[in-house]
C-alpha cells in the first residue's frame, strides 16, 4: 500500500472520523492496526520523505510494534531505497 502515511482517519461505530492534525485518537487506532497486521503477519515498511519529529517518533514506534523498517529518505533518493528493499524482500522470500 501506499499512502502519506501521516495518520489522520480511524474509524468509530463504522464512521470514518477524520482530522488534520492528528488526534491522540487516530494515533492510538492506528497503532492497533499496526498490531493487528503484526500478529496476522504482514510486514510495514515505511518510507518517510517528511521531516517533522513528531511525524519520524510515531514512524519509529510502528517499526518497532510491527519490526517492519523505517526509511527516511529524500524524494529524490526514494525510488532508490525502494527498489533495495523490493529486491532485498524477494531474496529473503526465494531463499526459503
Amino acid at each position: 500500500m501506499v499512502t502519506d502515511g501521516e495518520p489522520t482517519a480511524h474509524m468509530e461505530d463504522g464512521e470514518a472520523q477524520f482530522s488534520y492534525p492528528p488526534t491522540r485518537r487516530t494515533l492510538q487506532e492506528t497503532l492497533k492496526e499496526v498490531q493487528r497486521c503484526t500478529r496476522e503477519g504482514i510486514i510495514i515498511n515505511t518510507f518517510m520523505l517528511d521531516e517533522s519529529r513528531m511525524l519520524a517518533a510515531f514512524v519509529e514506534q510502528m517499526a518497532r510494534i510491527n519490526r517492519g523498517r523505517a526509511f527516511f529518505v529524500t524524494p529524490e533518493r526514494l525510488g532508490e531505497f525502494v527498489l533495495v528493499d523490493y529486491v532485498r524482500g524477494k531474496r529473503v522470500r526465494s531463499s526459503r
